[in-house]
């Protein structure tokens, strides 16, 4: 097996046990599945939940300029993903909607998009970009130990190889956007520290 043969197996068991994970299976189980699963590369880690919040998350209609309007996810700054978050979205639908994934060299590039991972690398930025989009319903992704607390919507953390969500509803509530109840209750749920 090649090795991007190897890469999309990884992927596509990534994106499996957080579906099923979501899909009625409670955290007890997922944290089973995730001891008996095939150690996977962080990043494909976070594509597979950035494709999942896709499913879990409902946008107000005004986001969309169509009905045939792709999901726009947004990486601002440094780009972890490399050609993973690529793969993971190139063909997937959700909601009858394509993805597109937007790559911003910085904040002063960024513009609406209605998921933004803001990597660790832009941490020092963090507050100024969330001030920045604090106005469009966009979900906000994080991978930061104190970005859900600092107003971020989503933070996906890596710990001991697992993967651990924190969902901060008053930030999701600010943008507007609705998160499903299977979604919070994976999470751990996190305040905005005033």
């Amino acid at each position: 097996m090649g090795h991007s043969s190897v890469r999309r197996s990884a992927l596509g068991a990534g994106i499996l046990l957080l579906g099923a994970c979501l899909c009625g299976a409670g955290s007890a189980d997922f944290e089973l599945r995730q001891d008996s699963a095939p150690s996977l590369p962080e990043y494909v880690i976070k594509a597979g939940f950035i494709f999942n919040f896709a499913k879990y998350v409902e946008w107000p209609s005004s986001a969309f300029e169509t009905a045939a309007t792709p999901i726009s996810v947004g990486i601002v700054g440094a780009d972890p993903f490399g050609e993973e978050i690529d793969k993971a979205l190139g063909s997937k639908m959700v909601k009858d909607r394509h993805f597109v994934v937007l790559r911003f060299r910085d904040k002063r590039d960024l513009r609406p998009c209605h998921i933004l991972f803001i990597p660790r690398s832009e941490k020092a930025l963090l507050p100024e970009i969330l001030k920045q989009v604090e106005s469009w319903a966009v979900l906000t992704v994080g991978e930061d130990e104190a970005f859900a607390k600092t107003g971020g919507a989503v933070n996906i953390l890596i710990e001991k190889e697992k993967p651990r969500l924190e969902v901060n509803p008053e930030a999701a509530e600010k943008a507007r956007l609705t998160i499903n109840s299977k979604l919070l209750k994976l999470a751990t749920i996190v305040k905005t520290e005033k």
